[in-house]
C-alpha cells in the first residue's frame, strides 16, 4: 500500500502568482466530510485550473485545522490566500456552504513556484486528490526534465 503524502488542490490560474510571490501562506478549502488524511509534513501541490491543466507549484503542511470562514480571517487576516472578499465570494458559490460550515485550513511552510510547470493528465476536481508517495517521485522526476 501506498501511503498518502500529501494531495493535489486546484486554485484559479490567475492566483498562482499571489499564492507563491505574496506573503499569503494559509490555504482555506471547502471539503465534503469534517475529516482529511492530511497532517503537517504532507505536500499540498497546486494545480493551476480554468484550462492551464499545470501542477504549479507546492508547500508543506505545518498545521491543519477546521475553521469557519469568519474564524479564519479572524486568525490568518493578511496571510490568508484569499482576501476576505474572497472568500465571502467562494462561501455563496454553492447553496451547501455557509458562514457557519467549516474549512480545511492549511498553514504551509516553504511554498515553491515549480521552474517548469508540470503537465497533469488527469483531471482534478474541485474536491483534489491525495497523493502517494509513488505518485509524487513520479511528479518530480518529470519536474527535473
Amino acid at each position: 500500500m501506498n501511503k498518502i503524502v500529501g494531495a493535489i488542490y486546484p486554485i484559479p490560474a490567475q492566483l498562482v502568482d499571489r499564492l507563491f510571490e505574496d506573503n499569503t501562506k494559509v490555504f482555506v478549502k471547502y471539503v465534503a466530510h469534517k475529516t482529511t488524511k492530511l497532517a503537517p509534513k504532507h505536500k499540498v501541490i497546486f494545480y493551476a485550473s480554468h484550462g492551464s491543466k499545470k501542477l504549479v507549484g507546492e508547500g508543506i503542511i505545518e498545521k491543519v485545522e477546521f475553521l469557519t470562514p469568519e474564524e479564519a480571517i479572524t486568525k490568518y487576516k493578511e496571510f490568508l490566500f484569499l482576501t476576505k472578499d474572497e472568500i465571502y465570494d467562494y462561501v455563496k458559490m454553492s447553496p451547501s456552504r455557509t458562514l457557519s460550515k467549516e474549512m480545511l485550513t492549511l498553514v504551509l511552510k516553504r511554498l515553491k513556484k515549480y521552474r517548469k510547470p508540470i503537465q497533469y493528465h488527469k483531471p482534478i476536481t474541485m474536491a483534489g486528490q491525495y497523493l502517494s508517495s509513488s505518485e509524487y517521485n513520479s511528479l518530480m522526476q518529470k519536474e527535473e526534465e
